[in-house]
């Protein structure tokens, strides 16, 4: 069995490399309530992690620096799909005239009335 990986060089570029041994893959990582209670805080302050963050970051919760990234990458990714698309729905219903909501600001001699 031949087993071929793409590794991307550069944005339009694709090199094939063939193993003639497939690799075993690494078990996912099953992070503590504990560790995830830390991760979701610091994602709160922050969506992004600088190196010296991350690396702090992963000695205090006894992770290596890549589970730190991977974690946060995932997180932006989930957090863009909810919410494009909650968008798209929105789209999609103003499409078929079902949706069409603006706001206005009441000025202050409205609101005396």
């Amino acid at each position: 069995m031949v087993i071929c990986k793409v590794f991307v060089t550069g944005p339009r570029c694709r090199r094939v490399q063939r193993r003639s041994k497939p690799e075993e893959k690494r078990p996912r990582t099953a992070f503590t309530v504990d560790q995830l209670e830390r991760l979701r805080r610091e994602f709160q302050e922050s969506r992004y992690l600088t190196e010296k963050r991350r690396q702090e970051l992963a000695k205090e919760l006894e992770l290596n620096e890549t589970q730190i990234k991977i974690w946060f990458q995932n997180k932006r990714a989930k957090i863009k799909k909810q919410t494009s698309s909650c968008n798209s729905l929105a789209v999609h219903l103003m499409a078929q005239g079902l949706y069409n909501h603006t706001t206005t600001a009441k000025s202050t001699e409205d609101s005396k009335d």
